[in-house]
């Protein structure tokens, strides 16, 4: 059974065990409005996106993101609304979206097109690629040198997991790997300390996260190509179009007014959790999408 028909089914289950059927019927802002109450699940081990800090307390940039969406969530309608949040991890969360139990996940969840047929998203609000993250004295240097090595990669990765099958199949990687998956990163990370694998895969910004926030980040290596480009949208459940274009309103101003690159350089700039400086791409990326008034 292929890949696309697994997620397909799994979200079928969700829906089942939810009312998702009547969650759809219900206009979100029309909720919101209503409550003064709007659920967003985000990460929690998943540095610098979503995290648990030293002082006990759940931030990130995805928290920032939801943040910025809940006071736009005020301004519109002219009262207080609180934020609601829900845990999320990488297997969780399309079905706590298909299912009702949020209204958005914002996490570093890479847009699809397998997704789009269970989920919506916003705009891409960030951009990414996979390399690998690796001990300092290891021989692996890029891709091709993982043949035969244990690769460890996030369970709910299914673009991730998609990458490395591609490479394998086209020969970038000229003998297969052995796969080893993980439910959140920072396991992957304690098995890339304990060497139970070889090098852990995932995008870019989330190893930045991970060597940062080892006891010794000088112990620890990204290394690699860009084996695939990833742009992350945020979750949101299908046929709630006003939902989407206000949030995908709200990160066009976000943009245009420069509080996204705020918000990035907080947690990625020099001073940030974990530094590491936006790509051209990105940049790119951001002036596409500042659409005019």
């Amino acid at each position: 059974m292929c890949k696309r028909w697994i997620l397909v089914i799994g979200v079928l289950f969700a829906l089942a065990a939810g009312s998702a059927q009547s969650a759809w019927a219900r206009d979100i802002l029309e909720k919101i409005e209503e409550s003064g109450t709007v659920t967003m699940a985000f990460r929690e081990g998943s540095v610098p996106f979503g995290f648990i800090n030293a002082a006990g307390e759940w931030v990130g940039f995805g928290l920032d993101l939801g943040e910025e969406i809940r006071k736009a969530l005020e301004t519109r309608f002219g009262k207080p609304i609180k934020l609601v949040k829900v845990p999320m991890n990488p297997k969780t969360r399309i079905p706590l979206v298909v299912n009702g139990t949020v209204d958005m996940g914002i996490g570093s969840t890479t847009i699809t097109l397998a997704r789009e047929e269970v989920v919506d998203f916003s705009l891409p609000y960030f951009l990414t690629g996979t390399r690998l993250l690796v001990p300092k004295d290891s021989a692996i240097t890029d891709f091709p040198d993982l043949a035969g090595k244990r690769v460890g990669m996030g369970s709910g990765s299914t673009a991730n997991i998609k990458g490395i099958d591609r490479a394998m199949e086209q020969g970038v990687i000229p003998e297969p790997c052995q796969k080893v998956l993980f439910e959140e990163h920072n396991k992957g990370f304690l098995a890339l300390q304990q060497g139970k694998i070889d090098a852990y895969f995932t995008d870019e910004g989330i190893l930045a996260g991970m060597k940062a926030k080892a006891k010794r980040p000088e112990d620890w290596k990204i290394v690699g190509r860009y084996l695939t480009y990833e742009p992350y949208g945020l979750l949101l459940p299908e046929h709630q179009g006003e939902w989407r274009d206000f949030v995908n309103e709200t990160l066009i101003r976000m943009i245009k007014s420069g509080r996204l690159e705020e918000i990035y350089n907080k947690w990625f700039g020099p001073d940030g959790e974990v530094p590491l400086p936006m790509s051209v791409e990105f940049k790119t990326l951001l002036k596409v999408l500042s659409y005019p008034d």
